[in-house]
């Protein structure tokens, strides 16, 4: 930046000081125009002033003064010539008005006289004329008396009175007409040189205002312009570009002082800007490296050789530790100049340091090892002796609470001052080296896992096949020896005898049933085999199962209701699992339902929402309401079926659930009141070929009429 010379600083002023001179001239320029401005109107006043209140009153005067004379005469005159008396009244009144108009006269000549020669001109001919009217009037009062008494007068002194009188008269109206054409000249002379001097006034103050005014603002708008100009130049891509700081006012040098600090603020930011924008790439890289990587030891390697290229540093090393803080893996990266290190452990040992920082600032950062004073058993101290280093950064590979080894970025040739980017690095990429280990060892505990537990499966499997094998046969010979000792050839039976058969025969019935179940739900634990999916058509489902059932029905007295719904009502599905789930819902309905009870099963189409519902409704012994949360458990029984001996194992509706959910979008729901009834619904996706898509709504309406056909089958 460049330094202002002391006379420079000695000449800048600021703005506001530069506003204040142009005001200040502005100021004066604005009061010498108002001064003559004031002036020449003030002269102007006078010479007016004189011609309206003076000159012209006194002329006017001077010109009354000789028209009542005149009056006068002509009346005196007149009576003299004629004797009527009555030709002297412009007379009578003359004389008033003389001495009226000789006092205007008087006084009027008394305010205009401006010095001493002027006043005592004015006096002398105001005197000689007061005078010579005075003797007129004197002379015309005797005159006047003495025509009154018949006396014969001769007039000729009265006129040469009169005409001394004229002269005055016309000495003083001749002076009077000077004096006034002297005063207007002099009023319009000033005026003209007044209007002159205030417009040279006025053009002058413009004129110095506009040069000053344009100083005033060169000193500001070039400044900025040059400013701007800096600002231009920056912004099309010239970082280097700095304003004059050596001219303008102290608040422009100031601005230009702050923009060329604001630009090498800016400069800084935007090289630690690509700096830190090279350190994320770099991280970027090694994550991607790292989780490319075929195994951990790989990703070491690649992780050493990518931060050390990508940071610049002389040395990278980084191990993994066991159990017992063995190395278990290791991988190092040096320039070339350097000899890589033969033995790993003797870095230094973490022990419950890097713990420490694990669990607190997360890492160790030197920028010169041989500057900070340290103890001979801290790990900087022993990090420089093994590898010479200068600077150094030690970052734990750790995951939640667990460390599982270290890292070392190290500088030998030189300290170096570590910025927060690349310490930043240093930690992500130790992190992602943390999780890299930690996954590979999750996977390898999972492949386990899933090894035992499919171990277990096909162990539970031939286990259950086994005990259904082994279970069957016996079971088997039971229910043949129940036939033998039924039939009537092998004697008669009592009728305890035939009670206790019958025993036999319905817990062989249950135990052969409850083994069905369980096999059933062995299969469809893993899901039903989508691979035997087809068309189901719900309307032959409902159909076949009713037909199944009917005779359960009419052996409990239960009025079975069936409505088998609509051609158009098909989902895709495996049949016979379906099968079983609505035999084991329809089933339960005629077991928890008493003679003489009502059972309805019906199809139904949702066209709207696309869905398939098979609805199952009785009005049996219900299930209380606090063993629906669990009703689906298995081998769970309601409460009410227990305490009432109803025969069951608990799957029906377990497996009857399962079966829906693993169709498409398929669910079950159930509702129920104790001692009202319960209401079961399987809820499944319509399925529609594309082929056929526009023509299951018209199959759908052509069978609403088949949707109403219900036949009951009653007991």
């Amino acid at each position: 930046m460049s330094e202002r010379r002391p006379h420079q600083a000695a000449q800048t002023q600021t703005i506001a000081a530069r506003l204040r001179r142009l005001v200040f001239l502005c100021w004066a320029m604005l009061l010498v125009v108002s001064f003559v401005a004031v002036g020449s109107l003030v002269v102007q006043s006078d010479n007016i002033h004189q011609l309206t209140m003076i000159y012209g009153p006194a002329t006017d005067a001077n010109t009354e003064v000789r028209q009542a004379m005149t009056d006068a005469q002509t009346g005196l005159d007149a009576y003299q010539a004629s004797g009527d008396r009555a030709l002297l009244q412009p007379y009578f009144g003359s004389h008033d008005r003389t001495l009226a108009a000789l006092t205007t006269l008087r006084d009027k000549l008394a305010e205009g006289a401006d010095g001493e020669a002027d006043n005592a001109r004015h006096i002398a001919l105001g005197e000689r004329q007061r005078l010579a009217a005075e003797q007129w009037w004197a002379d015309a009062l005797r005159t006047e008396q003495a025509l009154s008494r018949g006396e014969r007068v001769d007039l000729f002194q009265n006129r040469a009175l009169f005409a001394r009188y004229d002269a005055a008269n016309a000495a003083l109206k001749e002076y009077l007409t000077i004096e006034n054409d002297q005063a207007r000249l002099a009023a319009y002379n000033m005026s003209s040189r007044g209007a002159v001097i205030s417009i040279a006034a006025a053009v002058a103050a413009l004129l110095a205002m506009l040069v000053l005014g344009r100083r005033v603002a060169g000193t500001i708008s070039r400044p900025l312009i040059e400013l701007r100009n800096a600002m231009v130049r920056q912004r099309e891509g010239e970082p280097g570009a700095r304003a004059r700081e050596d001219q303008g006012s102290v608040e422009l040098q100031s601005v230009a002082s702050d923009f060329n600090a604001l630009s090498e603020q800016n400069s800084v930011l935007l090289q630690r800007q690509a700096h830190d924008l090279d350190t994320h790439r770099i991280t970027l890289e090694i994550a991607r490296a790292i989780r490319a990587a075929s195994d951990t030891q790989r990703a070491l390697d690649v992780m050493c050789v990518s931060m050390g290229e990508g940071l610049g540093v002389d040395r990278v090393v980084a191990k993994t530790l066991g159990a017992r803080e063995e190395v278990q893996l290791g991988a190092q990266w040096q320039e070339p100049n350097l000899q890589p290190l033969r033995d790993l452990t003797v870095l230094p040992e973490l022990g419950g340091v890097a713990e420490e920082w694990w669990l607190s600032e997360g890492h160790l950062v030197d920028n010169d090892l041989l500057e900070t004073d340290e103890s001979p058993e801290e790990p900087g101290r022993t990090l420089r002796q093994v590898t010479g280093a200068r600077a150094a950064i030690m970052v734990p590979i750790a995951l939640d609470d667990r460390v599982i080894g270290m890292i070392y970025v190290v500088m030998v040739r030189e300290p170096r001052d570590w910025t927060t980017a690349e310490i930043n690095v240093v930690q992500a990429v130790a992190g992602f080296v943390a999780r890299a280990i930690v996954a590979a060892e999750q996977q390898v505990n999972q492949q386990e896992y899933v090894d035992r537990i499919q171990t277990l499966d096909r162990q539970k499997s031939d286990f259950l096949a086994t005990v259904s094998h082994e279970l069957r046969t016996p079971l088997t010979s039971i229910s043949g020896y129940l036939e033998v000792l039924q039939e009537p050839e092998n004697g008669e039976l009592t009728a305890q005898q035939h009670r206790m058969l019958e025993v036999i025969n319905r817990s062989t019935l249950r135990l052969r049933s409850l083994i069905e179940d369980v096999m059933v739900l062995s299969r469809i634990e893993g899901g039903v085999n989508k691979g035997n999916f087809g068309e189901v058509s719900i309307r032959g489902l409902i159909t076949r199962v009713g037909e199944e059932l009917s005779p359960l029905a009419r052996g409990g007295g239960i009025e079975l209701e069936i409505d088998a719904g609509p051609q158009a009502a098909i989902v895709l599905g495996d049949q016979a699992s379906l099968e079983r789930a609505l035999v084991n819902v329809l089933s339960n309905a005629i077991k928890f339902s008493g003679p003489g009870g009502v059972v309805t099963l019906r199809g139904t189409l949702d066209q709207g929402a696309r869905r398939v519902l098979i609805t199952c409704q009785d009005h049996g012994i219900g299930i209380p309401a606090r063993d629906l949360s669990v009703l689906f458990t298995r081998f769970f029984r309601a409460s009410n079926a227990t305490a009432q001996v109803i025969p069951g194992t608990g799957l029906g509706l377990s497996i009857a659930k399962q079966i829906v959910e693993d169709h498409h979008a398929g669910e079950l729901r159930l509702t129920s009141v104790e001692n009202e009834g319960t209401t079961v619904v399987m809820d499944l996706p319509l399925y529609e070929p594309l082929q056929t898509q526009d023509m299951v709504g018209n199959d759908a309406a052509g069978n609403d009429s088949e949707s109403e056909d219900v036949f009951g089958i009653r007991a």
